[in-house]
């Protein structure tokens, strides 16, 4: 099992999200991994989160969302991903308060992309980055954005 950490704020310009570029080469992903044994996954979530972007939200309110299939390529037939979202949700805020965020552990980068909707982010990721979003994500993004 996984757990994925889906950090938005709202700022004048629009809704953002913080992605990571995987540094395996699948593209970019929400900052996320394996649930340890006896973990729970909205610790595993904010665990994760601080490893791959050096942002500590473990006093802050969240919401894990109900765990859901996600197509990952590493899944083989014998073993398939699920994964629980646990979405962190700042409010809004000036774009140049939004909280500083850096690659690391298995990140290349981090960063907060534009995401009012899921074509919105794929297009500014391309645009910005000459990136795609992770297989494994795009759906669970395309229902959460919109």
């Amino acid at each position: 099992m996984a757990a994925d950490a889906i950090v938005t704020a709202n700022t004048e310009a629009g809704r953002w999200l913080v992605m990571v570029e995987r540094s395996d080469d699948h593209g970019w992903a929400i900052p996320g991994g394996y649930v340890e044994p006896g973990e729970d996954p909205e610790a595993a979530a904010v665990r994760e989160l601080e490893e791959e972007t050096c942002l500590d939200l473990a006093s802050m309110v969240r919401m894990p969302l109900p765990a859901r299939y996600v197509p990952d390529p590493r899944a083989s037939d014998e073993a398939w991903m699920v994964t629980v979202p646990v979405r962190f949700h700042l409010g809004a805020l000036p774009r140049a308060e939004l909280p500083a965020v850096v690659g690391a552990d298995d990140a290349k980068r981090a960063v907060w992309v534009r995401a009012d909707s899921y074509a919105h982010l794929a297009a500014y990721i391309s645009g910005y980055y000459a990136g795609r979003v992770f297989r494994a994500h795009q759906a669970m993004l395309r229902d959460l954005l919109g």
